[in-house]
């Protein structure tokens, strides 16, 4: 019984809290400046020159903004229009997640999981983060704008490191691969870079740890390229110029300091501190996590700490760029690389000989 509690219980109990509050929130839209400014955009000029409209004056995020575009002319004035769209853009997220589940078990332990094996995971491991960064949930989940660029650029990564997970050769996965590398550059521009950074770093790793896995390094070259070269298409825009020199001027020992308030932030916002020790033991004990006979090895240790670098610099360029601490929507990146990395450690402990 304890362990149907632990296991099954808890798990569908915090997977129900979250459906709820995200289509409590999505029926009950809040009007933000964003979603307004595009809406009112988009009907007036149309898809093509809203598009260029944003990306010349705006900011550059090109795929942000033509999926933003084509998005508002459907939706135009119509708020229930706002639920649906949110509502398939979680369920993507969730889709995301559970490929990259199975693709991970698949690869590394040579496990085969049914599809509603990954699907309950994918929905166990979204509820845990909506209710980690359960103060922002509203900007990450709610907001269409957000979501075209935030949540959609995370989308992206999770399902171009479930391709470069796959051992198997084709020209239909690299030409995937060339879309999505190219898709993820057009969005957020600290995730893209971040995104590029975690590639390579899954290079060293299976060059220096997993060299048995046929993984395809040229794969892993080209999405780095990729994201690099499209991400300097936002770069160059007229409308990135603009953004920059609308924010505050940047200071690289307040960037520093915020980055730390950004990492201490779930501990610095107590009425919180309960729900998210709640999420965070719920997902452990979902996933048979052994509290009493967990140990790292040196190798988890560097790869552990080569993530959190990468995290920090998600968090730090936020903070240089903003001159601010890192919104919520900015933090959903980071927390769901750690959030993964923490399960395949645990996932590693379990599968691994005593």
């Amino acid at each position: 019984m304890k362990q149907k509690l632990f296991k099954y219980f808890l798990p569908a109990a915090m997977v129900a809290g979250f459906l709820c509050f995200f289509f409590y929130d999505a029926l009950h839209y809040i009007t933000n400046l964003d979603d307004s400014f595009n809406d009112e955009y988009v009907s007036n000029l149309g898809v093509v020159e809203a598009a260029k409209l944003f990306f010349s004056n705006i900011n550059g995020r090109w795929f942000s903004h033509i999926i933003t575009a084509i998005a508002f002319h459907f939706l135009k004035h119509n708020y229930a229009y706002y639920a649906v769209y949110v509502t398939g853009m979680m369920l993507l997220f969730v889709a995301s997640i559970s490929v990259l589940h199975k693709t991970y078990l698949k690869t590394f332990f040579s496990q085969e999981v049914s599809v509603l094996q990954s699907v309950l995971f994918a929905f166990v491991f979204t509820a845990t983060l909506y209710f980690l960064l359960f103060v922002g949930r509203q900007e990450i989940w709610a907001w269409v704008s957000s979501a075209n660029n935030h949540l959609l650029s995370v989308v992206l990564c999770v399902l171009l490191f479930a391709l470069l997970l796959q051992q198997n050769k084709s020209g239909f996965k690299t030409i995937a691969v060339f879309l999505l590398a190219a898709a993820i550059g057009g969005l957020n521009e600290v995730n893209a870079s971040c995104c590029a950074l975690s590639v390579v770093g899954l290079f060293f790793l299976q060059q220096f740890y997993y060299p048995q896995l046929k993984l395809s390094k040229l794969n892993m070259i080209l999405a780095a390229l990729i994201i690099i070269t499209s991400l300097s298409v936002n770069v160059i825009s007229g409308g990135y110029e603009s953004r920059m020199n609308s924010l505050p001027n940047f200071t690289l020992p307040q960037s520093i300091k915020n980055t730390v308030h950004t990492f201490a932030l779930p501990v610095m916002q107590y009425k919180f501190i309960v729900l998210r020790l709640f999420a965070l033991l719920t997902f452990l004990f979902f996933i048979d996590t052994d509290f009493s006979n967990l140990k790292f090895t040196k190798q988890d240790i560097k790869i552990a700490c080569a993530v959190l670098a990468i995290v920090a610099v998600s968090f730090f360029l936020h903070c240089y760029i903003l001159s601010d601490i890192v919104p919520t929507r900015g933090e959903i990146w980071g927390y769901t690389l750690l959030l993964f990395v923490l399960y395949s450690f645990i996932t590693k402990q379990k599968t691994s000989p005593n």
